[in-house]
């Protein structure tokens, strides 16, 4: 009888947990992650029945379990994480590419009207309306940068926030965390079974943990988990719970009793993972990006309007703000949490816009180091990197930027972040105010000479600096109203010029260093000026040069060789450091003895950045005859130039009686029209000397080479001066006899342009060519600040003028380079115009938009064909319970009626007696 009985109670116990496992399933059927629990049984241990054997002794339940795929489970958690952080980043990326692209709020249509403004203000330079419209655009443009920068720094202020919110949350559900582990720790574990409830609860948590950041959970011994964040930062240990805290820098932290690390670059997933993806790959690039136009296009626009002039005759003032006004260049530094003392003040300013890129940059100085590491954070590359400064103020360059160490304590473990372009479209104002300001002209004026008889063009001039790197004006440019000096370019043959100070018309003067014997090439356009403005010019000047002091002629028979010109063995060190790494090359040279000029400036032409021009000058005056007859002969360079008809002089000699200009004058003619000659690059031009009235000849070997010049006469009377045109004493040639001749050998001179980072030195160091290489003045500036180009076909003796360009009110040469920046390259590296730029950032942002969009709605299928396959596995089938309760009734209803079967028996036993 108590066997009937024990079997029908264990089942009826086994059925009423059965039925509250089912109906506790029933109740949460629409409680978030709860897991669906099922009773296991077992057999109650059996007991002997005599011989028969063995006989049940009914049922127990051993364990009440949730139904849990903790694969499917820890999938649910990654698309979870995965989900949130793509629509959190597609929620925001969406405002910025609204933004961008509204023709109201967007930087497209207000760079349109501003260009459109400047076109009609070159149309009509002189229209004060077209001028004002001008200046009206401008302070449009400005306030446009002004506005979206505000906007966008309005988002950047709510990403912040919400990151704080979001740390905030993740701090209070990794608490929560940690409070259940602690309790299923107790509660876990030998015969008290499993807390499925708390266990549920503990794995939604840790879902909802996973909206907001990815996280990676592990499993120890007691029914614990351990949390972790990024690349194995501890959240949650066993009980323990790190505390995530974002700093004033919008850097996310995460500090326990051990230490403090910043987790920012490791954070992935969820909300949290979301917006930093957003913040750091989207909206501080389109910061920085905007800010990268207003630099370029502020400093652009303010270089053209220096460079012009305004209706009031004067050089233009800036339209825009100053890039590098001190307030802005310290602004751009953002100084870490460093040790005291807080007195380092560093700045940054822009030298080469067009280099800009949109990347920050962290300055670091090592601990225990005296040396600091500049680092561009777009590709982790370092740019630069050196011992600290001695002495301040210090600078160092890289990518178009000046960091200047001004002042402080710099020491090991200090660290700074600069952001040269973040807030410069915040940063940028239109000043100008008067529509009178606006230089629209150019204040170089070219034009001329109305007798030039040759076919010669030159162009308007095209100013292309008038500040040197230090902010001062170049010297041409340095007094209000007028070039300093005026210059003249006067053409000494067909194919060669010279430029001149202009500053007496009736008497121009070589300039200083001179420009002269310059190669002008028919049919091509010819640029006359260095547009380096790093370019140095050389002029040599060396004591042996030409014909120095002393010079003698030389008694040589008719057709000996010609005598050497006496130049010397010299050797000439190029050095080139790079500007951008400061990496130093050197090449040196050694002149072969005698060697012409045009034979050295060879050898210098083929260093790189180096150009050498050769050229030699002799003058041929006071030609004296006693006898107009043979053997009287004049040569040069081995051509006879005087004619002879058999025996005599040809009769279409003029005689050179009392120096009268006739004879010069077909001296000069017969040395033209030799081929030979010209093949050497040797023209004459004869007339009377400036000084002296005298009658003369001036040669020009404009390659370099070495003019022998020879006189036979029958006696000495008959007798030529030569002197080199440079000031030296003349040599004087003399007659000697038939098949005797008198020479000189007149050697050329060499000027030497080095492009900017190239020097010279020479050895011995007062060259006897060059000259003095270790005087100040040894390499001179070869830059002028402006351009003009010639053309055509000049001839000998044509001149053309550069000066100030006074009235200039109807010029519109500066308003047109306004106008061009609207397509030129002037953006990164000269690649891009501003709307190219800002349209490449529209571009970007709109299809990492787009892109996103397909992400997150892609993201958002995975997670719910996660959450079905959990809700397949885990969730509450109410069918399935129904069905279960209906069973379950049945079996407790069987072992009832057990129940009343045993009463039923026991009954009959106690009546029977």
């Amino acid at each position: 009888m108590s066997g009937i009985l024990s079997n029908a109670i264990s089942g009826l116990q086994a059925s009423q947990n059965a039925l509250r496992t089912a109906g506790h399933n029933i109740s949460n059927a629409n409680t978030d992650g709860y897991s669906r629990q099922q009773v296991e049984y077992g057999t109650r241990p059996e007991q002997r029945i005599g011989q028969a054997g063995f006989i049940g002794s009914g049922v127990t339940t051993t364990s009440i379990e949730r139904i849990v795929d903790q694969f499917v489970t820890g999938q649910l958690r990654l698309d979870t994480a995965a989900y949130n952080q793509l629509q959190t980043y597609d929620v925001n990326i969406g405002k910025i590419d609204r933004l961008f692209a509204d023709v109201n709020t967007g930087l497209a249509s207000g760079l349109q009207n501003f260009f459109a403004s400047i076109q009609n203000a070159a149309d009509d330079p002189s229209s004060t309306p077209a001028r004002q419209l001008f200046l009206d655009e401008a302070e449009s443009l400005s306030v446009r940068f002004n506005n979206l920068h505000d906007r966008l720094a309005g988002i950047e202020t709510a990403i912040n926030s919400e990151l704080d919110t979001v740390t905030q949350q993740i701090t209070t559900i990794a608490e929560s965390v940690a409070q259940m582990n602690r309790k299923i720790s107790e509660l876990s574990g030998g015969a008290n079974g499993e807390p499925n409830d708390l266990l549920d609860k503990r794995d939604e948590a840790l879902r909802q943990l996973s909206e907001l950041v990815s996280v990676q959970v592990v499993p120890v011994t007691g029914g614990e988990v351990n949390v972790f964040i990024g690349s194995g930062q501890p959240l949650v240990v066993g009980s323990t719970v790190s505390s995530f805290d974002v700093d004033r820098f919008g850097q996310i932290r995460l500090a326990n009793s051990v230490q403090q690390a910043n987790v920012t670059e490791q954070i992935t997933g969820g909300k949290l993972g979301g917006l930093l993806s957003f913040r750091d790959d989207v909206l501080h690039p389109s910061m920085n990006e905007l800010g990268r136009v207003a630099i370029v296009l502020a400093d652009e626009f303010n270089r053209l309007q220096q460079q012009g002039l305004d209706l009031d005759g004067d050089y233009g003032q800036d339209i825009f703000g100053d890039i590098n006004q001190p307030s802005l260049a310290r602004g751009r530094i953002e100084h870490g949490d460093n040790p005291p003392p807080s007195n380092r003040v560093l700045s940054l300013t822009f030298d080469d816009v067009s280099q800009l890129t949109t990347s920050d940059y962290s300055l670091k100085i090592p601990a225990g180091s005296n040396n600091y590491v500049v680092t561009r954070l777009e590709d982790d590359t370092v740019v630069t990197q050196g011992i600290l400064p001695g002495s301040m103020p210090s600078e160092i360059t890289f990518d178009g930027l000046v960091l200047t160490f001004e002042a402080g304590t710099f020491q090991g473990g200090d660290t700074f972040t600069i952001k040269p372009t973040a807030n410069a479209a915040r940063d940028i104002e239109a000043l100008l105010t008067r529509p009178e300001d606006l230089a629209l002209a150019s204040p170089v004026r070219t034009g001329s000479d109305i007798g030039n008889s040759g076919t010669g063009e030159i162009s308007a001039g095209e100013v292309l600096q008038v500040f040197d790197a230090v902010g001062d004006r170049l010297p041409i440019f340095s007094n209000p109203g007028e070039l300093s000096p005026p210059l003249v370019i006067r053409f000494t043959s067909s194919t060669t010029y010279e430029v001149l100070d202009n500053s007496d018309p009736a008497n121009p003067v070589p300039l200083d260093p001179p420009m002269q014997h310059l190669e002008f090439i028919p049919g091509m356009e010819n640029s006359v000026f260095s547009e380096d403005s790093g370019a140095t010019l050389v002029n040599g000047d060396g004591a042996r040069t030409g014909l120095p002091a002393g010079a003698l002629a030389s008694a040589l028979l008719v057709n000996d060789p010609a005598a050497a010109n006496g130049y010397p063995v010299e050797q000439y060190t190029f050095t080139t450091v790079d500007p951008e790494t400061g990496a130093s090359s050197s090449q040196a040279l050694v002149t072969a003895p005698n060697g012409s000029a045009a034979q050295t400036a060879a050898m210098i032409s083929a260093v790189p950045g180096v150009s050498a021009n050769a050229f030699t000058t002799a003058t041929l005056t006071d030609f004296n005859v006693d006898s107009f007859t043979a053997p009287l002969q004049l040569t040069v360079n081995g051509q006879a130039i005087i004619p002879y008809n058999g025996s005599g002089i040809a009769s279409s000699v003029p005689e050179p009686a009392n120096g009268t200009i006739e004879f010069y004058d077909f001296i000069a003619e017969q040395i033209n029209s030799n081929d030979a000659l010209a093949a050497q690059g040797i023209t004459a031009v004869s007339g009377a000397n400036a000084n002296t009235g005298r009658a003369e000849i001036r040669l020009v070997a404009d390659t370099g080479v070495n003019l022998d010049i020879r006189l036979e006469g029958a006696s000495a009377a008959d007798s030529l001066a030569v002197n080199d045109s440079t000031g030296n004493p003349s040599v004087i040639l003399s007659g000697a006899g038939v098949g005797n001749q008198s020479a000189v050998t007149v050697g050329g001179r060499i000027d030497i342009t080095m492009a900017d980072g190239v020097s010279l030195a020479t050895g011995p160091t007062d060259s006897q060519i060059l000259g003095d290489s270790s005087a100040t003045n040894f390499a001179q500036s070869a830059y002028l600040g402006f351009q003009v180009k010639l053309q055509g076909q000049p001839e000998a003796g044509d001149t053309f003028t550069i000066d100030f360009n006074t009235d200039a009110t109807n010029d519109n040469r500066n308003a047109l380079r306004f106008a061009d920046l609207e397509t030129f390259g002037t953006v990164e590296g000269e690649t891009l115009s501003f709307s190219e730029a800002y349209g490449r950032l529209v571009e970007a942002v709109g299809t990492k938009s787009s892109l996103s969009r397909i992400n997150t709605s892609a993201g958002q299928d995975l997670l719910q064909q996660s959450q079905t396959l959990r809700d397949s596995i885990s969730g509450v089938n109410l069918d399935e319970e129904a069905a279960n309760l209906i069973k379950f009734e049945q079996v407790y209803n069987a072992n009832a009626r057990v129940i009343s079967v045993a009463r039923d028996i026991f009954d009959t036993l106690l009546n029977s007696v």
